[in-house]
């Protein structure tokens, strides 16, 4: 396997695997279900570890390999609008978190309401199809930013190059 990591990463195989891994989670993980310090424990962890990564994205952009440190110098905000914008960051991924978690408990109860046997096998086949769709979506973009069209013109209305 001498391909890079990133094609590799960008094969149906892994596309595949990772919508079965995001089937059998939302199957057999109902996180409403865990304890309620478990439950605020996951979702204040996705905050911190979102935080983390904008100070540390925040702290790489005066780098020297920054492209915007090539073109305009050093670009990196303070301390406190790092720590500002790191929390507020952090906050929005929690808060989403917790939003996710209520929206599947909803959907759970709506399908058992309806008479749906075993809903979480079902969530977590609608989850999967979901990722494969998102995957073969993505992969078609990107395919099709990759052509370039005759007519076609940039936002400032210059032709493309190639």
């Amino acid at each position: 396997m001498d391909r890079p990591l990133e094609s590799r990463l960008d094969s149906w195989p892994a596309h595949i695997a990772l919508a079965v891994a995001t089937g059998l989670v939302t199957t057999h993980v109902p996180v409403q279900r865990w304890s309620r310090p478990a439950r605020w424990a996951l979702h204040g962890g996705l905050g911190a570890l979102g935080a983390g990564a904008v100070a540390i994205g925040i702290s790489q952009l005066d780098a020297p390999d920054a492209p915007a440190a090539r073109e305009t110098g050093p670009v990196r905000p303070g301390t406190a609008t790092t720590v500002a914008l790191a929390v507020g960051f952090g906050a929005l991924v929690a808060g989403i978190s917790r939003g996710g978690q209520a929206v599947d408990a909803w959907a759970e109860r709506s399908l058992a309401t309806r008479g749906v046997r075993r809903p979480r096998l079902w969530m977590g086949v609608v989850a999967a199809g979901a990722s494969l769709a998102m995957s073969a979506s993505d992969r078609r973009r990107a395919e099709q930013q990759a052509q370039p069209t005759p007519g076609r013109r940039h936002l400032d209305g210059s032709a493309p190059v190639g």
